[in-house]
Formats: C-alpha cells, sequence, structure tokens
C-alpha cells in the first residue's frame, strides 16, 4: 500500500482550464509535489491516491461515478450534480471520502459570522445583503465567454456565481424555504447578465444581486441587532456597538475593525479555496471522512437551486 504523505502521494486532477492550474498550484505550495493532470489518452485512474474534479459541470457526476469504486478520496468543483435524478443518487450515496467545493463557506467573513451566531455577542442576526458585479459583459469577448454560451443552469450568472450565495446562506441559516429569482439582461438579449436573489429562511432576511454589467464590487454585509460584520472587495471589517453616539448624543456610524485584509477579492477567495483544500487534505492525511454536514449542506444547496430555477426561461 502506498505511504501516504505529501512526497508520497500521487494527486490527479480531472481538468485543465484555470481553475485547475489554481488547484494544482495551491496543492504544491501545500507541500504536494506529485500533482498530475488526467490524461485520458495515457493514464490510468487506479495508479493515484486522490481525485480532483475540476472537468465540466455537466461531467461530474459521471466521474463521481468512475471513480467511486476507487474507494479513495475525491475533491469534486461545485456542483455535484446538475439535475434532480444524480442529485438523489448522492443522497442515497453519502460517500464519507467525496468532499464538495463551496469554498465560500472556508472564508474569513463566514467563519466571523458563525463564531458570533454562537457567542451571540453581536445580538440577534437581522438581515444579509450581497453584491456581486462586475463589467464582463461590455466587453467584446463577453459572447465567447463560456458563461454566457451556454444554456446549461449551472454556466448562467445564477447557477455558476448565485450557488455560492445560497450555500453561504443555507450554512449560516439552516433550511431555506424558497428562493425568488428575478433575472434582467443589461448588455444581451439571450441570456441574462443580471438577477436578484431573495433567500427566503427562517433566520433572516437574504437578498442577493448579481451582474456582469456594472462596476466591481464584491461585498457581503451581515447586520446583527448590536454590530455589522461586512466584507468589501477583500477586506472584513466589524462595526461595533449599536449604540454609538457623537458630542451631541446623536447615532453615529460604529468604530471600525479590521478583521482582515486582502489587497484584492481574488486574493480573499483564494485563501478560502486553500483553507477548504487544506480541510480535505487533512481528512486524507488522517483517514478520516469528510463531515456529514458538509456533503449534506453541498447535496441541499444544489437541489434548491434546481427547484427555483426549474421555471426559469433563459
Amino acid at each position: 500500500m502506498r505511504i501516504l504523505g505529501s512526497e508520497y502521494m500521487k494527486i490527479t486532477i480531472i481538468g485543465y482550464k484555470n481553475h485547475a492550474l489554481r488547484l494544482k498550484s495551491i496543492l504544491n505550495k501545500l507541500g504536494y509535489d506529485n500533482v498530475v493532470n488526467y490524461n485520458y489518452h495515457t493514464d490510468s485512474l487506479e495508479d493515484s491516491d486522490v481525485y480532483f474534479i475540476s472537468s465540466p459541470n455537466e461531467t461530474h457526476m459521471e466521474w463521481i461515478d468512475k471513480l467511486k469504486e476507487q474507494d479513495k478520496y475525491i475533491f469534486c468543483e461545485k456542483p455535484p450534480a446538475t439535475n434532480l435524478e444524480d442529485i438523489g443518487r448522492l443522497e442515497v450515496l453519502l460517500n464519507k471520502k467525496l468532499y464538495f467545493n463551496f469554498n465560500y463557506r472556508c472564508s474569513t467573513l463566514v467563519d466571523t459570522a458563525k463564531h458570533y451566531m454562537e457567542t451571540k455577542e453581536l445580538g440577534k442576526l437581522l438581515y444579509i445583503d450581497c453584491i456581486s458585479t462586475h463589467g464582463l459583459a461590455f466587453k467584446e469577448s463577453f459572447q465567447d465567454n463560456w458563461r454566457f454560451k451556454s444554456d446549461n443552469l449551472f454556466s448562467s450568472i445564477i447557477g455558476n456565481l448565485g450557488i455560492h450565495y445560497i450555500d453561504l446562506v443555507g450554512y449560516l441559516c439552516g433550511n431555506i424555504t424558497n428562493i425568488n429569482i428575478k433575472t434582467g439582461s443589461i448588455v444581451s438579449d439571450t441570456l441574462p447578465d443580471t438577477a436578484t436573489l431573495d433567500i427566503v429562511n427562517e433566520l433572516c432576511d437574504v437578498k442577493v444581486f448579481l451582474s456582469y454589467a456594472a462596476p466591481f464590487r464584491n461585498q457581503v454585509t451581515i447586520l446583527f441587532d448590536n454590530g455589522i460584520l461586512e466584507l468589501r472587495d477583500g477586506k472584513v471589517t466589524l462595526q461595533t456597538p449599536r449604540d454609538a453616539v457623537d458630542e451631541n448624543g446623536m447615532f453615529k456610524p460604529p468604530n471600525y475593525t479590521t478583521i482582515s485584509e486582502f489587497s484584492t477579492s481574488k486574493e480573499y477567495y483564494d485563501d478560502s479555496l486553500k483553507t477548504s483544500i487544506e480541510y480535505f487534505m487533512n481528512c486524507v492525511e488522517n483517514n478520516e471522512p469528510i463531515l456529514t454536514e458538509h456533503y449534506n449542506q453541498s447535496i441541499n444547496t444544489t437541489k434548491k437551486l434546481i427547484k427555483a430555477l426549474g421555471n426559469q426561461v433563459f
């Protein structure tokens, strides 16, 4: 049996584009040097210790089916599957070595929010507001961009980008009872480049605004009754207490405390991806099961999105 460890372990990445390169780079930085990209013409699937699936969305379930008999650890990019039938199969499977990468869960903001929700230091959670925008739709190359060429719902702005925020809300707030979606197009007359999501849950109100046709902004504001947690373009801050007043006794914005700061949003999310990979590889190294809550959350997020988009016309 192959000895597990960073210098012995063979890791195979199924996928070859930009994200596969990001995965390989992070694994190399973590000390895993024997990382290869799978070539179906020449490579065997049997001689690796760990697999990373970073192939097109609609092929994820196909690769999971091929690899599950190997009884080895599998890191699969979101979404787990692209239809309810396959989601149902995954619910039954409950593979303890299968991990789905929804890396926003592993970010500083979400980790901090979890802490304050558990300790109640900031009081009751009232509202979450998310904005993720940039101006890609105005580029000449946009019509040929993969985000806009396919009518596959997971290539759409909601399926590709919105799914992260649906998962974030489910992870923080628990059961999502409904997702109300409104789509629009600022630039194109084919597929939507802008969407608004109202995510209904039992804990708080949530609104998400997504657009490929607006100035860059990456912001998540989490409002408690005694403070505000906020991510804005790579910087996470806390504002507290609620009862902050000026010299005239008038309410003023609470003082800011910086919790973490990255130079760009990309660096912030790269860090969350690194944390997600570290969690997975720690399970591999110690032969520990993937937490059932992570597995189930990934399945539930994807199921909610598929059902919410069931009546959408693109």
